[in-house]
């Protein structure tokens, strides 16, 4: 397996204590999907989920390498074991591995970027 791309970024959870549910806010619907918002808060603190989605998405978006690829056209979902998976454009990207972890305090994320399919 060769590796084509690696991405990594690192927030504070802080920065997004502030975003409630309810309400429009433009960096929300600029950075998330709805699933993604959907996702984040179902959590009692969505802050930490907020900030670990954040954090995968700009990790892909480093891994890809292209500045022409808005965050908007891809989505981070769970699988049905909790673990994060990439889609763009409504296609998963088995060739797009992504590790997302967070404390109360820091997200952080793990992009990678392979030319084999899992």
């Amino acid at each position: 397996m060769e590796v084509k791309g690696i991405g990594i970024d690192i927030v504070e959870v802080k920065r997004f204590a502030s975003f409630k549910k309810k309400g429009e806010d433009r960096f929300l619907s600029n950075n998330f999907t709805e699933k993604e918002l959907e996702y984040c808060f179902s959590f009692s603190d969505s802050s930490v989920h907020l900030a670990g989605t954040f954090a995968g998405k700009e990790a892909v978006w480093k891994a890809l390498g292209k500045t022409d690829i808005l965050q908007s056209l891809f989505e981070i979902r769970r699988d049905t074991s909790g673990c994060p998976t990439v889609w763009i454009k409504n296609r998963q990207q088995k060739t797009i591995l992504l590790s997302i972890s967070h404390t109360a305090d820091t997200a952080v994320a793990v992009a990678i970027m392979t030319d084999r399919k899992k």
